[in-house]
């Protein structure tokens, strides 16, 4: 049983118990509730969510909020407000929340309209604009290198999100603050491990975020709860301060990485923006050192897409084989050319077979210890994505320099797809599904694979689960998880997008258009 820990919500914005009563947590996650949580926006028959507090929350983008302080439509201090509002009620349905410093940023955003108040101008780029952080950048006597940028910036941070036990899972629950529940349905896994991050994306109690990424811990959330999460390239956001469950100094592996999430991929592009344009290099040593690249726009506005259609370990769900034909159709139906590069793909599987032994390489097994000091359980998912409590092969140095020289070697294949078929963007499934129920999900094998070769992406909200649609799709084929279409009914799909190594903005311009294109 997991314990609930809501400390993290102000008295006077409390919902009444009548509000939950269709909300079941669940206390035993092998039978976790099947119940759907109300959405936010019935509320506000209550007396918590003011007109403005809606019409603020409900705001697009972060970008069109980012406007507001020059024309004085909305102050710092309304917007925070707003956000903090929500953001209680979300953690109330959610559970997606671990920390929240409510009146220190209240504050904050007083302090930064009066300094706009006087000067008539913005203290940075991000100014008066709250952001949620996940619950790694822990609190300390020194902030982390990309927390002090933020706040440089004129960000606004006023919450941490819930984690899994470890991070090492794509489920998002442990002991102290319970599992966070998709706002999609209570059934479903909210993702992991920025699982904190998606659900209060996804109920606008937050209008940008901060995740983390090695395997997935970005995308997966951002493909579960139906917002936009992307990945940088390792060495473009400053990591460093940031909480890990692992040990750290390994060399070669795989990169941890910070970055954005939210609801369009031009609220990504500010986000890097800002964080690039704030010398991380000078606060973060693991930095490359160089800022934002403005990037020509595309010739003739055509791009010329790479199709990876799925990986013969993990077919495709009915759901999601139907989102990426229909994602395809509309690419080409809007000029683009899309050229399947499946085969030339190396083995997915093999990549997470090394990408799994790269996270198990630890002689002390830290993130177990972690477990085993504490006295308490391991959760459920853990089982499944990641050995604790079992004893792992020793690792030795010399299997340490063989798996690096397979990685290398899947990267130099994937230059050569590149290059053979003169692409600008991949497009791949995320996952095999849409959001599964809790503690099925697995080993994330169509995200893993583009962190081993350290390639930008993002996942893009796109469709959603139908039962009626998705009957044409199903085939004779082992489904992992077991596909059960009652359960995901309504669940929103995705579109994985790829970009190469150190090309960020420029995945991100192809991404803007590719996301207009399935906006239409």
């Amino acid at each position: 049983m997991y314990s609930i820990f809501i400390s993290t919500t102000n008295i006077e914005w409390t919902i009444p118990a009548s509000l939950l009563t269709t909300l079941t947590t669940p206390s035993n996650p092998s039978n976790p509730s099947s119940t759907t949580p109300p959405p936010l926006t019935t509320l506000p028959q209550t007396t918590i969510l003011t007109p403005l507090d809606l019409k603020i929350t409900s705001t697009p983008t972060a970008t069109t909020l980012l406007t507001h302080p020059r024309t004085r439509k909305y102050t710092a201090e309304a917007v925070t407000t707003a956000f903090c509002k929500r953001a209680s009620l979300a953690q109330q349905l959610t559970h997606c929340l671990t920390e929240t410093f409510f009146p220190s940023v209240l504050a904050r955003a007083k302090a930064l309209d009066n300094h706009m108040a006087q000067t008539g101008e913005p203290i940075g780029p991000l100014h008066g604009l709250p952001i949620s952080l996940k619950d790694s950048f822990n609190p300390a006597d020194t902030n982390a290198a990309l927390v002090d940028i933020l706040l440089s910036a004129g960000a606004v941070l006023y919450a941490k999100t819930n984690i899994p036990q470890t991070m090492m899972t794509c489920d998002s629950v442990n002991n102290v603050f319970g599992r966070v529940l998709n706002p999609h349905g209570g059934n479903l896994t909210a993702g992991g491990s920025s699982g904190g991050e998606g659900a209060l994306l996804a109920l606008r109690g937050s209008i940008l975020g901060v995740g983390t990424d090695v395997a997935g811990s970005i995308r997966v959330p951002g493909l579960c709860c139906g917002v936009v999460g992307f990945k940088p390239s390792a060495g473009r956001v400053p990591y460093g301060g940031v909480a890990g469950s692992g040990r750290s100094g390994m060399v070669g592996g795989i990169p941890v990485v910070a970055g954005p999430m939210g609801h369009c991929v031009g609220d990504m592009e500010v986000w890097l923006r800002a964080v690039l344009g704030g010398r991380p290099e000078e606060g973060d040593a693991g930095v490359v050192g160089f800022p934002w690249q403005e990037v020509q726009e595309v010739g003739d506005g055509r791009l010329r897409v790479g199709l990876y259609v799925e990986d013969a370990s993990r077919p495709l769900h009915p759901n999601m084989r139907r989102t990426m034909k229909a994602a395809v159709g509309r690419l080409e139906g809007a000029g683009h050319t899309v050229v399947d590069i499946t085969e030339q793909v190396p083995s997915m599987a093999e990549a997470n077979a090394i990408a799994g032994r790269l996270f198990s390489m630890d002689p002390d097994r830290t993130a177990a210890k972690h477990i085993e000091r504490g006295g308490e359980p391991p959760i459920d998912s853990l089982a499944i994505t990641y050995t604790v409590g079992e004893s792992l092969p020793e690792p030795s140095l010399g299997e340490l320099y063989d798996l690096n020289v397979r990685k290398q070697g899947i990267m130099d294949r994937m230059r050569r797809v590149w290059l053979d078929n003169a692409l600008d963007v991949i497009i791949a499934p995320g996952y095999q599904s849409c959001a599964v129920p809790h503690d099925t999900y697995g080993m994330p094998v169509y995200t893993a694979f583009w962190s081993l070769v350290d390639y930008p992406a993002c996942v893009l909200p796109f469709g959603k689960a139908n039962a009626e649609l998705d009957r044409a799709e199903l085939r004779d084929v082992v489904y992992e998880p077991a596909y059960k279409p009652e359960e995901v009914e309504g669940a929103p799909c995705h579109v994985q997008l790829v970009g190469r190594r150190m090309k960020d903005e420029l995945l991100m311009q192809h991404a803007k258009i590719v996301e207009a294109v399935l906006r239409e």
